[in-house]
């Protein structure tokens, strides 16, 4: 089976952070599927209300965009699906 990550892109002006939101093994289509679950719930800051959110697909469903509207701020977020194809370490580390 495939090994995934799914890597969290957000930001303002100058500074950007990449993270990982998960890492697990599945088909492409459960990737898929995991990372839209995940565009679609993620709270990219602890006590952010969210009062909208729009997500939008990229790369054939490779990727999305969500936009978040809390109270007082708007976060733009990039969830973007990675399979691992190389690695040093002999096996995983905690894949799911």
């Amino acid at each position: 089976m495939a090994q995934w990550v799914v890597v969290v892109q957000s930001g303002y002006g100058e500074q950007y952070m990449c993270e990982e939101a998960a890492r697990f093994q599945g088909t492409r289509e459960e990737a898929r599927a995991r990372l839209y679950e995940i565009a679609c719930t993620y709270k990219h800051r602890s006590g952010l209300r969210q009062k909208h959110r729009e997500v939008f697909r990229l790369d054939e469903g490779d990727g999305y965009y969500a936009v978040v509207q809390g109270r007082m701020t708007t976060h733009r977020v990039l969830f973007r699906l990675a399979e691992r194809v190389w690695s040093t370490d002999p096996g995983p580390k905690t894949w799911e």
